[in-house]
């Protein structure tokens, strides 16, 4: 099977850019999609090589989506591939994406690179992502573009992602480790529940050079082995 990086050069995505370096990030993380019914969700496809490579990677059992702002890329769809025309940033729009196409296994955020519309999106979908799946954000370094400050939320992707990798390690607060060392329940302060998805929902966080990489697995209380 040709890499990602071979069928770009070879023109199956004669219709997009792409930064050298990303090829092996993509492949590091999609390769175990390879030949499988998997569903691939791309936001922003500009000319749409990207769609097509991933189509011919992934395989015919695919099922590759593409979203967009702009109302020409409809002619995409077809040969395997969807187009939902709308603003990444409208949570209806994306409800709607889901419930035609969902759930997906790998989403790739190359959008408007706004931090309010990379978080919008992020909140949005993850849930709809399946375990096993994987949710990629790319064009990073546009979060210091002047012109990509807006956000409702107060922050940019780079925040909400380092905000989210301590959270993984909730399961470590003072009352977890009182349970899971056995303390008895008399000896333990009240009860507080954890409700937080990067804690069971978050096995891995990855940085590289303007793209992060987010695994969700279904995350079960670490257990500690005593010998």
């Amino acid at each position: 099977m040709a890499s990602l990086k071979e069928l770009f050069e070879k023109g199956t995505g004669g219709r997009s850019h792409k930064w050298h370096h990303y090829f092996e990030i993509y492949e590091r993380h999609f390769n175990k999609f390879e030949n499988t019914k998997s569903t691939y969700l791309e936001i922003g496809v500009g000319g749409g090589g990207t769609l097509d490579i991933m189509r011919e990677y992934l395989g015919k059992e695919s099922r590759i989506v593409g979203i967009d702002i702009d109302e020409n890329l409809k002619s995409y769809a077809g040969d395997g591939k969807e187009m939902f025309i709308g603003d990444q940033a409208d949570i209806g729009f994306l409800t709607s994406v889901v419930s035609a196409a969902g759930p997906f296994d790998i989403i790739v955020d190359d959008g408007g690179h706004t931090g309010d519309q990379q978080i919008t999106s992020f909140l949005t979908l993850f849930p709809h992502l399946n375990y096993g799946g994987i949710y990629l954000v790319e064009d990073l370094h546009t979060t210091f573009w002047l012109g990509h400050q807006n956000s409702r939320y107060g922050i940019n992707f780079y925040d909400f992602a380092r905000g989210l990798v301590e959270k993984m390690s909730l399961w470590n607060v003072d009352i977890r480790l009182m349970q899971r060392y056995s303390v008895p329940p008399e000896q333990r302060p009240p009860g507080v529940q954890i409700n937080n998805f990067a804690l069971t929902e978050i096995f891995g966080i990855h940085f590289y050079d303007s793209i992060c990489v987010i695994e969700k697995r279904k995350i079960p209380e670490p257990s500690v082995t005593r010998l």
